[in-house]
């Protein structure tokens, strides 16, 4: 006993040895793993901070050639306001562009009533002419007395604001004029007189293409890109020129999918200066954005992820495969010790793993050592045995109970079901027994006790007691043919029927059976000699049963007979304008005892019997789910047999 506790606890000495072993390099990965994710993290910042760097680069270039601009445009208002002739105001807007070369035009348009001898106005506009010869004036200046200017962006935002501002580009081009037709974006400032009135606005004009140029001007990434936007989010740089002023960031994006482009959308419009991992064409962006001073524009660096991260992901290709390998290496090295210390337990690991699996059927080898684990695997399969043992058995049970249960619920089902039919049936049999004979009982009591009636109402009394007990009689021979034919496995289809014949005495069988107010006629499409070999009482009930239903439940309308042939069969249609059988219940009309409203008279088996008599003769009845306009069924038999 002394020496088996020693062996166990040398062994527990082993494992725990083991489990610390497990725990140093779950521990030295998880630690290396947090290095090498803060070092990310680190060369990421690094990254974005000299994407950063770039993205000010450019904004402050672009704010240079903006500042410009804007100080040509300042420099010339003193000498406006100190001489603003018409002759005046030409040179200055030529002097401006002419002097400043990133300026790609310049207007100087004053208030209708500045100029009393002109009836629509003033303005000056000088523009950069981009196909000028050598020893020519680049610079081409007009006067536009008939311009209509005073709806445009550039002067009717500065005239309501009061103050100067840039506003967003726009295509100011009029066929015939010297309008640039570049894209272009404004410097405006309102001019005032000494009373302070607004007297006009002085209007200096940067190409969207110089712009573009100036902000693109520096590649930093490869596949990287800049874009500019204006307030309402308006592309005004983009590498794809189909979306300038056309389209905005918000523009095809569903806000459910696409969160991250709404949020940098709301950024950047707001003005605000960050930076965004968004998901663009599906592949990973950062996005550095900043607002453009002066200006409710805002520009962006797109840089791809990959692009940005290059040097950490060849990194990676490295540290990676030396990563795998070590920890290869010491997994194989800690196994072979495992394996090597817990091989006596191996066998039983085995065998509890099959009993885990669900495998109590194999019948394991006893061992021969006589030590402790010998005597835990001796135990352990005699164990087995049993319990696959008891385990066969339930199973056996179990499965026997499942199958009574089930034939069981199948039985009672259908005797319930039985049950419900039979006490329908009773039910509608009951009642279409008793109507008419209720009518024939009181009616023959009036003739009994009554003398004196005139022979036309006994003539109408006799008629309706025949048509009652015509109908009794149609009702008796309807159930003698159901039991008739629910025995049979066919129905002797000896006789040569004509067919319009024969549709004409189902139409008058039918007639008198039920009283109708609608129209009831034959629809005949072959001769009169056309004959079909089938048997004639079983196909008349069959007609006759289809025309008594549409009768039942037409009550305005017509009801037709209409038979066509072909090669091979002959159909037999009747179509009524009634209310139709609804789609779902068009499956189960043709099984027995089943009606489309249990409420409506009737006992249920008119067309069970239908189908059952004519496939019993090679034939087939069907309903036409594809007619809308009331009922259509088809009875088709075939001619040749």
């Amino acid at each position: 006993m002394i020496e088996m506790r020693k062996n166990i606890r040398q062994s527990l000495s082993t494992r725990l040895c083991l489990d610390i072993l497990f725990i140093v390099v779950v521990v030295f990965s998880l630690s290396l793993g947090f290095l090498y994710w803060q070092s990310r993290n680190i060369i990421r910042e690094e990254s974005i901070d000299e994407a950063s760097h770039v993205l000010d680069n450019t904004a402050l270039r672009v704010k240079g050639y903006m500042v410009e601009l804007e100080t040509a445009t300042r420099n010339i208002i003193w000498l406006v306001n100190l001489h603003n002739e018409k002759d005046s105001l030409l040179k200055y807007t030529h002097r401006i562009v002419a002097n400043h070369p990133n300026t790609n035009g310049c207007s100087i348009t004053m208030e209708p009533d500045f100029f009393p001898d002109e009836e629509y106005g003033f303005s000056a506009y000088s523009v950069r002419l981009e196909d000028s010869r050598p020893g020519k004036d680049s610079v081409a200046t007009v006067r536009e007395a008939d311009y209509d200017y005073y709806d445009k962006v550039w002067y009717k935002t500065p005239r309501q604001k009061k103050i100067a501002c840039w506003v967003d580009p726009f295509d100011d081009y009029n066929v015939g004029t010297l309008s640039s037709p570049e894209m272009i974006a404004s410097y405006c400032v309102p001019l005032s007189n000494r009373q302070g009135k607004f007297v006009g606005v002085i209007s200096t004009d940067l190409s969207l293409k110089r712009l573009t140029e100036t902000i693109t001007a520096e590649d930093p990434y490869q596949n990287s890109y800049f874009m500019l936007l204006g307030a309402d989010g308006h592309y005004f740089v983009h590498p794809d020129t189909t979306k300038l002023l056309k389209q905005t960031i918000f523009t095809g994006v569903d806000p459910r999918e696409h969160t991250d482009i709404v949020a940098l959308g709301y950024e950047m419009t707001n003005g605000r200066t960050g930076h965004m991992d968004v998901k663009i064409d599906g592949t990973s962006h950062i996005v550095l954005y900043r607002p453009l001073e002066g200006t409710q524009w805002s520009i962006a660096l797109v840089c791809p992820s990959n692009e940005l991260l290059r040097g950490y992901n060849r990194l990676n290709y490295i540290l990676f495969p030396l990563l795998i390998i070590g920890l290869l290496l010491l997994a194989m090295g800690c196994h072979r010790i495992v394996k090597h210390f817990t091989q006596p337990l191996g066998l039983l690991a085995a065998e509890l793993r099959q009993i885990g699996h669900g495998d109590y059927e194999k019948v394991l080898p006893h061992s021969q050592r006589t030590d402790l684990i010998g005597q835990l695997q001796n135990s352990f399969c005699q164990m087995r045995q049993s319990i696959s043992q008891h385990i066969n058995e339930a199973e056996k049970t179990k499965l026997e109970t499942e199958q009574r249960t089930k034939e069981l619920e199948q039985a009672t089902l259908l005797a319930r079901r039985a049950s419900e039919q039979k006490t329908q049936f009773m039910q509608d049999i009951t009642h279409q027994i008793h109507t008419p004979l209720n009518i024939v009982h009181g009616f023959s009591q009036i003739l009994c006790e009554n003398d004196t009636m005139a022979d036309e109402e006994k003539k109408e009394m006799a008629e309706t007691m025949y048509v009652q007990t015509n109908a009794l009689d149609y009702m008796v021979n309807k159930l003698l043919t159901a039991s008739l034919v629910e025995s049979r496995q066919t129905i002797i289809t000896d006789e040569t029927v004509g067919c319009n014949m024969l549709a004409h005495e189902a139409l008058e069988t039918a007639s008198s059976l039920v009283p109708h107010t609608v129209e009831m006629h034959l629809d005949s499409h072959v001769d009169d000699e056309l004959t079909v070999q089938t048997n004639r009482h079983h196909l008349l009930i069959v007609l006759t049963e289809l025309l008594v239903n549409a009768l039942h439940f037409t009550n305005e309308g017509s009801i037709t007979m209409r038979i066509e042939a072909t090669d091979d069969v002959v159909n037999f249609t009747v179509e009524d304008t009634g209310p139709g059988i609804p789609s779902d219940k068009a499956d189960f009309i043709f099984e027995k005892f089943t009606k489309v409203d249990m409420f409506t008279e009737g006992l249920g088996l008119g067309l069970f019997l239908c189908r059952r008599v004519i496939m019993l003769m090679d034939g087939t009845l069907t309903l036409d789910t594809q007619y809308t306009n009331g009922s259509r069924f088809v009875v088709s038999l075939p001619l040749h047999q």
